[in-house]
């Protein structure tokens, strides 16, 4: 990775002087050298507003340095068990966009004896809004052998992109009611606020069932079968950690694999990608008939002189963890979230109905990895950015 000067300038500069090996009151102390590392995969990264923490676990004896206030920095530390903490600011480019974001370094058990030590202290990135986000949606289903259409393959997959333990439990998958390729003057227009949704399923759970480690992903079938029994160009869902529940024609259960609920009918996923999807988080106190009932969105449309009423359902955006807009260039006209929530798409397949879209996906770009080996994966909210589009499935060999 090129780092620029600037983040060079402080892994050079910041190297701490932390005693001289000597006695000071009788108690012995420790010349430290800290070398920072940078998040690899970052662009033209710069860091700013540095704070240094190191804990003496023993004593519980603080110390903070602010290491954008001086270049130098020249402290006594006795020899001990430490606990080191560095936070701040960092800049980086992508695609020619410049981002700002929480930087973090943590080690803990640092054993500072003797003359002279070096502390590496590898930096990663930290959002503390990071949730749940689509890292690949697989929604134009294969082909046969013999060129028939095979849709009982499709998936989702949901990532944790935080640095914590979250919880599946009640997390919603919603298709928009309305199509990325059809632009129209709904009314009332809510979209600033909140998502008009057509399906929506949800992950069940006593609100603490289902843990997703961070860097850790949920994949979600239609059908959680091995659909290369029957499709050799298909792919094996029948390890998914749950399936959706289809309609009653084409839906081929696996009593091993959880059952979405079915909130508002059941999802097929348009296999041409004119639609958006969200992950949004239900809230706990709400049941499945008491949203129904709160959220319900009356609207219409003008079709010339007749006015065409329709029934959705709202699902507020400040519930929305992720969006990702689904198109065709050939026949996009506008995007069916807020741009907040996401203001590019992606797509599978140039022109309507184009036969080489089966069998591709779109993915999640990786921003950074974390020393751990933690992916953080991109989130711009910005799916033409954020998203490979015609990508071969991940769970495809």
């Amino acid at each position: 990775m090129q780092l620029s000067r600037p983040l060079l300038s402080l892994m050079a500069a910041v190297m701490l002087t932390v005693g001289i090996g000597c006695k000071k009151d009788g108690i012995k102390t420790t010349d430290v050298s800290l070398a920072l590392s940078s998040p690899s995969g970052l662009q033209s990264a710069s860091t700013s507003n540095l704070v240094l923490t190191i804990r003496e676990v023993n004593t519980n004896t603080t110390t903070t340095y602010n290491l954008s206030s001086t270049a130098s920095l020249t402290f006594t530390a006795s020899q001990g068990s430490y606990e080191v903490t560095l936070e701040g600011d960092i800049k980086y480019t992508d695609a020619g966009v410049e981002y700002s974001k929480k930087i973090r370094g943590y080690q803990k058990d640092v054993a500072i004896i003797g003359d002279v030590i070096t502390l590496s202290l590898p930096l990663f990135l930290y959002d503390d809004t990071a949730g749940f986000v689509f890292k690949e949606i697989f929604f134009t289903g294969t082909q046969t052998p013999e060129g028939k259409t095979y849709n009982g393959d499709k998936y989702f997959i949901l990532y944790n992109n935080s640095d914590d333990t979250l919880y599946a439990d009640h997390l919603i998958i919603a298709e928009a009611a309305f199509l990325t390729t059809t632009k129209r003057a709904y009314t009332p227009d809510i979209m600033a606020e909140t998502f008009t949704a057509g399906s929506i399923v949800m992950i069940p759970g006593t609100g603490k069932q289902y843990p997703v480690y961070p860097g850790k992903q949920l994949v979600i079938a239609n059908n959680a079968i091995n659909h290369k029994e029957v499709n050799a160009n298909s792919v094996d869902l029948s390890k998914s950690d749950f399936e959706l529940t289809l309609l009653s024609t084409i839906n081929v259960d696996n009593p091993q694999v959880t059952d979405l609920v079915n909130v508002t009918g059941a999802m097929t996923m348009h296999n041409r990608g004119f639609k958006t999807y969200v992950i949004a988080r239900m809230p706990a106190d709400l049941t499945v008939d008491s949203y129904k009932t709160a959220n319900t969105y009356t609207y219409s449309y003008m079709n010339g002189d007749k006015l065409m009423p329709f029934t959705g359902y709202k699902i507020p955006n400040t519930w929305i963890q992720d969006a990702v807009n689904l198109s065709v260039a050939s026949i996009y006209e506008w995007n069916l979230v807020a741009p907040a929530l996401d203001m590019g798409w992606s797509y599978c397949g140039k022109i309507d109905s184009d036969a080489t879209r089966f069998g591709k996906a779109v993915r999640r770009k990786v921003l950074s990895t974390n020393p751990d080996g933690r992916v953080i994966l991109k989130d711009n909210n910005n799916s033409t950015v954020d998203f490979d589009a015609e990508v071969k499935p991940s769970l495809m060999p």
